[in-house]
């Protein structure tokens, strides 16, 4: 009869050893994996919030006779060209003319981080409502040159920051 009283003490302590080596690396693996996953849905939604945004202030922007004015970050009221990028609350375009009896409308940058397009009365001023067009905005800046309004949207979620140019050009009538 061979003796393995000895064996046992040893033979529990290296497979602990080896059970708990491969549960933190399971665990560690696990973790990294939620964390991408977690990145990529982010960086996918800001993606597809910018895109949509675009689509939604380009359609705004290019189906106006105009840009009515701009307001900035400060309130103060830009009109006419603009040498750079200027960081704006508030986009008012011009919808209704000789032919068309519409509202014009507003792009408005709130400071809970959304963007909506919203109507505005006969005085110039939202009405309220509106219709948002996007979440998780930081900033909106625009340069306008003539009838060519670039625009930058800069959006983030968690970690993850998102920023997009594009350009819009207003029909001339």
């Amino acid at each position: 009869m061979k003796n393995k009283k000895g064996y046992l003490l040893l033979e529990a302590v290296i497979s602990s050893f080896i059970v708990i080596t491969i549960s933190i690396s399971l665990y560690s693996l696990l973790l990294y994996s939620s964390k991408y996953k977690t990145s990529v849905e982010d960086r996918v939604e800001l993606y597809e919030q910018g895109e949509e945004m675009c689509f939604q202030i380009n359609k705004t922007i290019e189906n106006s006779d105009g840009i009515i004015s701009i307001r900035d970050l400060n309130g103060n009221t830009i009109s006419g060209d603009t040498p750079s990028y200027v960081n704006v609350n508030s986009i008012k375009c011009k919808y209704k003319n000789s032919y068309r009896d519409v509202k014009d409308k507003e792009i408005s940058y709130k400071r809970n981080h959304k963007l909506f397009i919203n109507t505005l009365n006969s005085r110039g001023n939202s009405e309220s409502g509106g219709y948002e067009i996007g979440d998780y905005v930081d900033f909106i800046s625009v340069m306008i040159q003539g009838n060519k309004v670039s625009v930058k949207l800069s959006l983030s979620k968690n970690n993850e920051k998102y920023e997009t140019y594009f350009k819009s050009y207003i029909k001339e009538f």
